[in-house]
């Protein structure tokens, strides 16, 4: 009989125990995850400041002109392409198209392809390409820059690779990141646009920084 209550009191211990390492457990996965500012910040007066996406003004593949003022209070990804690149892009675009698809019915997300030939991809080229690709997205955006290099001067600033060199595919030598930009214009998280798994997690960050807007 002794034995029988020892062992029922171990029992009552050891659940105890597994419900409040439950609770403890649940705690930590209902904390709040939150995505880092990417970039070098600079201090003045004591206060920090990280590096934001300076204005722009293009035109898109429906020659409607679209500007980072625009995008006031909403996300947006960005890429950097050119329609005939015969490498990564149509990767990379692919995986726009599979992040605008799972977030189809969010208006607070922009989608920004930012083409890097102005000599080849006038709009007429850029609306081909968009209708080819099969995308009807309202909020998906193929973008002609206003110069030959102004383009390649912002992909910089998206902490992107871009510049011409005749022995790379296409002409151009750039990079395939996929970048996730917050509503104050900070880049928060980036992926390579070339790798499903880099975009699943991708996706997994632009849910934490959407949660972050209510």
């Amino acid at each position: 009989m002794q034995q029988k209550i020892i062992t029922l009191l171990s029992l009552i211990r050891s659940t105890r125990i597994i419900f409040f390492l439950s609770i403890f457990i649940l705690g930590i996965q209902c904390k709040q995850k939150t995505l880092p500012i990417i970039g070098i910040p600079s201090e003045v007066n004591g206060i920090k400041t990280y590096p934001k996406i300076p204005e722009f003004s293009y035109l898109n593949q429906d020659s409607q002109l679209v500007q980072l003022k625009d995008l006031k209070n909403k996300i947006h990804l960005a890429c950097f392409f050119f329609t005939s690149c015969p490498t990564i892009c149509p990767k990379v675009m692919r995986n726009m198209g599979r992040i605008a698809e799972e977030n189809l019915n969010n208006q607070n997300i922009a989608y920004l392809c930012f083409s890097l030939d102005f000599k080849r991809d006038s709009i007429s080229r850029l609306k081909d390409y968009y209708s080819k690709i099969g995308f009807t997205y309202s909020n998906f955006y193929l973008l002609r820059g206003n110069s030959p290099n102004d383009t390649k001067d912002l992909a910089q600033n998206y902490l992107s690779v871009a510049s011409d060199d005749p022995e790379a595919p296409g002409g151009i030598n750039h990079s395939g990141w996929i970048l996730l930009i917050d509503k104050d214009n900070h880049i928060r998280s980036y992926a390579d646009g070339t790798n499903d798994t880099e975009v699943d997690r991708l996706l997994s960050d632009l849910k934490i920084l959407l949660s972050e807007m209510h």
